[in-house]
């Protein structure tokens, strides 16, 4: 398995390489740390110039300065690369890691070095190391959860108490193809004994009464695709239970009714998951993607512990 880790210094990327020893990655990975120099957003010198008269001498001084900040920049990056790429070696020492530098803006590059280096997941803290980034919370997380062609592991940071115990993971099901392929996700992964599987499913049909008797037709045709998507939804977690236990994984089924995120967030918070699996949809246009679809938004934003969005291999 080819994993990608996006660093940069914080104490958020620092829990994403902490994590991983929960994320039942195979022996045989690799991991590729990509740490970015994003020059244009650091420079202290824009906010000065702006408005400022233009001289031969200003230009010449600015350059300087320019050049100084992005060599110390750099410097800065390629040191938290170096100190991630041990530290990743040192928990997985069976794993052949390297480490790169890039410059640009870190959520497009760490898109496109992972379609690149053709990573099978990405994992990123869920917020960096600028005060501004984080008003907007993880503008890096969420472009490279909404934009990555790979699965997506969004970390954050929380003094957990079960580290030493075996993981407890959560698994969203709907009955969609997305919801199939997070279950092949946890799958495929090499776990521990006595990890556990909660899969949980969400009623969020809406009730048809107040349209039945204006709109006959309408509200048949949603009623019977509840009643379709039901079955689906029972078939899938029927599959589910009997594929994990064939790997050894014992699992438990909660269905309740309400908002998915909602009753997401709360399972995971009171059965004190280590992780919460769902999928995603391919989405056809840029807005789609920038909406990217409210469940796994608002999880990865929201959740108090990783979130992972599968996408096929």
């Amino acid at each position: 398995m080819r994993v990608l880790i996006g660093y940069d210094g914080s104490e958020y990327s620092d829990a994403a390489i902490e994590d991983l020893k929960k994320a039942g990655l195979p022996r045989d990975s690799r991991a590729m740390v990509v740490s970015v120099a994003d020059l244009l957003m650091s420079s202290p010198e824009l906010s000065a110039a702006n408005g400022s008269s233009i001289t031969s001498r200003r230009v010449a001084s600015g350059l300087r300065k320019a050049q100084d900040h992005a060599s110390r920049v750099t410097d800065e990056v390629h040191d938290a690369a170096k100190q991630a790429k041990k530290r990743v070696q040192k928990l997985f020492p069976e794993w052949k890691v390297e480490s790169e530098v890039m410059v640009g803006s870190p959520g497009w590059v760490l898109v496109d070095r992972a379609k690149e280096w053709k990573a099978d997941l990405v994992v990123v803290g869920s917020q960096g190391r600028s005060a501004l980034k984080r008003l907007f919370l993880g503008s890096v997380s969420r472009r490279v959860l909404s934009e990555a062609s790979c699965s997506v592991r969004v970390v954050r940071t929380q003094p957990h108490s079960r580290n030493d115990d075996p993981p407890r993971i959560i698994i969203g099901v709907d009955g969609s193809p997305a919801a199939e392929q997070a279950i092949y996700g946890v799958g495929q992964r090499v776990w521990p004994a006595g990890t556990e599987v909660r899969l949980v499913s969400v009623d969020d049909s809406t009730p048809t009464t107040q349209i039945i008797s204006r709109l006959p037709q309408a509200a048949a045709m949603i009623n019977s695709y509840y009643r379709k998507r039901e079955s689906r939804i029972s078939a899938m977690l029927k599959w589910a239970t009997k594929e994990l236990r064939a790997i050894g994984i014992e699992s438990s089924v909660v269905a309740l009714e309400g908002e998915a995120k909602t009753i997401l967030l709360r399972q995971a918070r009171e059965w004190n998951a280590d992780c919460i699996f769902v999928g995603t949809r391919d989405f056809k246009s840029s807005f789609e993607r920038f909406r990217l679809g409210s469940v796994s938004t608002g999880l990865a934003t929201s959740a108090s512990c990783p979130v992972e969005v599968v996408r096929p291999f």
